[in-house]
């Protein structure tokens, strides 16, 4: 019986991940989900195990609960500032080529880290106990 619930969890997940990516009406949206590495990580793996599989059913088919959980996470964290990035990417892209995609993402990683970095600063200034 336990299977039947955990079968009916993992379909109404899949369907989530559906309405929030694929057949949303902000094309953005799917840029955003499918330019994420971690989720076109899990995707690839997805792929290859449907292909193993001679296709049958979906690629999604094919996820553990796990994955779907981190698929459902990305998609639901998208923000419209992502949506932003992401239209950004693709503008710099249809005007200078596919190179200027791999500095972009460097530099959002240098951002990333630098942010990262003063977070802790802050964090460490303003909760410092007095000695």
């Amino acid at each position: 019986m336990s299977t039947d619930r955990s079968s009916g969890s993992l379909e109404s997940k899949k369907r989530r991940l559906m309405e929030l990516v694929d057949l949303s009406a902000e094309p953005l949206r799917k840029a955003a989900f499918y330019s994420n590495e971690e989720a076109m990580a899990i995707l690839t793996q997805l792929y290859q195990r449907w292909e193993h599989q001679r296709r049958r059913g979906t690629p999604l088919d094919c996820a553990t609960e796990e994955e779907l959980d981190r698929l459902l996470l990305i998609a639901e964290r998208i923000e419209p500032e992502d949506l932003s990035a992401q239209q950004s990417r693709m503008l710099a892209v249809a005007l200078y080529g596919e190179e200027v995609l791999e500095e972009l993402r460097q530099r959002e990683r240098k951002e990333k880290k630098l942010s990262e970095k003063l977070k802790r600063v802050l964090k460490n200034i303003f909760f410092l106990k007095p000695w």
